[in-house]
């Protein structure tokens, strides 16, 4: 793999900060009780915990626009933990992904003040 550079900085505030999450934000309804009220489950997930790993985008990507209001549904200071596409971990295993990697990042800039880290799952063989 080329030389291809992902712009996540981490901010200031977030430096030494325990994150605390999940996998996804949706809410069983046997602990919606738990989370106060809000317009959407990821409004009311993110008043009770500080991160999430957004799982889907392993699956499809997500657009632009999906990122920017992911970002502005929550707090300063929550962080967002994006799970890299399967196509670049298990199908092409990181080799020769740069371009796929480049595509990403309009999106991703989406989630530049809420971004935590791009998360990598590999299988094993």
């Amino acid at each position: 793999m080329e030389n291809v550079r992902l712009n996540f900085e981490p901010s200031s505030h977030s430096r030494g900060k325990l994150l605390i999450g999940v996998a996804g934000w949706s809410l069983a309804s046997r602990y919606a009780d738990e989370f106060p009220p809000g317009d959407s489950h990821l409004e009311r997930y993110a008043k009770r915990l500080n991160a999430v790993e957004i799982n889907s985008s392993f699956y499809k990507p997500h657009r632009t626009e999906t990122y920017a209001r992911w970002a502005g549904t929550t707090p300063e200071g929550f962080r967002f933990a994006v799970k890299a596409p399967r196509t670049i971990t298990h199908e092409r295993r990181l080799i020769h992904c740069d371009t796929l990697l480049e595509r990403m990042q309009p999106r991703l800039a989406a989630l530049a003040r809420s971004s935590a880290c791009f998360w990598f799952n590999f299988r094993r063989r």
